[in-house]
């Protein structure tokens, strides 16, 4: 299966890129304590949490809303950790890939973690005027898990806490399908023929239609529904961020866009929808993007792609799937 005209290796590197740039949330913390370990809902992820944080309900993980603190769990597949590793055990190449997000990487260290052995990389990251402390750890378990913490450099949030949190993590069983969608920020139901192959980092759910779960061919219809964590959005922007948004998606660079709307989406009745055709594939095919607001300024949006002879036999299934979009509460 391919999300937005990438393998699924290059899924993993979109993955690592979305945890990468992480959530612009900060804080003040404490100690954690082992005997306090909790589960990170829809991931296979315990730990014990610093005071303060609590699960979040915008992405897998925990936040600190009053200080803006966080603790962002991304999961991929297990094959994904040898390609991450290599990244990770290298420093040198760590930091020349961090840093095509802003991200500075200043250390490297082997730790032992509750869940089996696990590599940590500290640095920073400078976001409108503001430095913010990250520490990102790569463990292997049923899935290959990549978390991220982040805080801003003055504020009370202690290194060697970060570290204690980070060896508190267990790894349990890998979470049932059901789980795992429960645990996303919206909730998206299936239509025939599509059906979910899977969600990925805690943010997004793939879907497909047809028998391929890995489709690298991209031969099958893809539909992508996703949640941006990072910054917000003002309502008058919103179309203009769904062509940008359009525009650097994998596959999607040189889309022409056919029809411009604007539609009820995610519970906005100002969701923009964008239509038209890709240079994708010998024959090209058809898309459609819908994207809405939440009431945070945050928004989901949903990509759908088919060969020009399928697409209109999915049209139906397509809308219903968008119609049943919402946030979580």
């Amino acid at each position: 299966m391919r999300f937005s005209g990438l393998s699924r290796a290059g899924t993993a590197r979109t993955l690592l890129r979305l945890a990468a740039g992480a959530l612009l949330l900060a804080g003040l913390a404490g100690h954690a304590r082992a005997q306090d370990r909790n589960a990170i809902s829809g991931t296979t992820v315990s730990l014990a949490p610093l005071k303060g944080f609590a699960p979040s309900t915008k992405f897998a993980g925990l936040e600190n809303a009053e200080a803006k603190a966080s603790v962002l769990v991304v999961e991929m597949p297990p094959e994904a950790h040898a390609q991450l590793s290599a990244l990770f055990n290298n420093i040198e190449t760590a930091k020349t890939n961090f840093a095509k997000q802003n991200i500075v990487i200043d250390e490297a260290e082997d730790i032992d973690t509750a869940g089996g052995k696990g590599r940590i990389l500290t640095g920073h990251q400078n976001v409108a005027g503001t430095t913010f402390d990250k520490w990102v750890v790569l463990l292997k378990g049923a899935k290959t898990v990549m978390i991220t913490v982040q805080a801003p450099e003055d504020s009370d949030l202690d290194g060697d806490d970060v570290v204690t949190m980070l060896k508190s993590v267990s790894l349990g069983a890998e979470p049932t399908l059901d789980q795992k969608l429960a645990a996303l920020p919206f909730r998206v139901r299936a239509t025939e023929p599509f059906r979910v192959v899977d969600t990925f980092g805690g943010l997004g759910v793939l879907m497909t239609s047809g028998p391929l779960n890995v489709d690298p061919k991209g031969s099958q219809p893809m539909l992508i529904v996703s949640y941006q964590t990072g910054g917000q959005v003002a309502a008058g922007q919103l179309a203009a961020v769904a062509e940008k948004l359009l525009q650097t998606t994998r596959g999607f660079e040189k889309a022409e866009i056919a029809k411009r709307e604007t539609v009820a989406f995610a519970g906005s009745k100002d969701g923009v929808l964008l239509s038209g055709r890709t240079a994708e594939g010998a024959t090209g095919k058809r898309f459609a993007q819908y994207i809405g607001l939440g009431p945070d300024g945050r928004f989901v949006r949903l990509i759908v792609s088919a060969d020009e002879a399928t697409y209109p036999s999915l049209e139906s299934a397509i809308k219903a799937i968008a119609d049943s979009i919402a946030f979580a509460q």
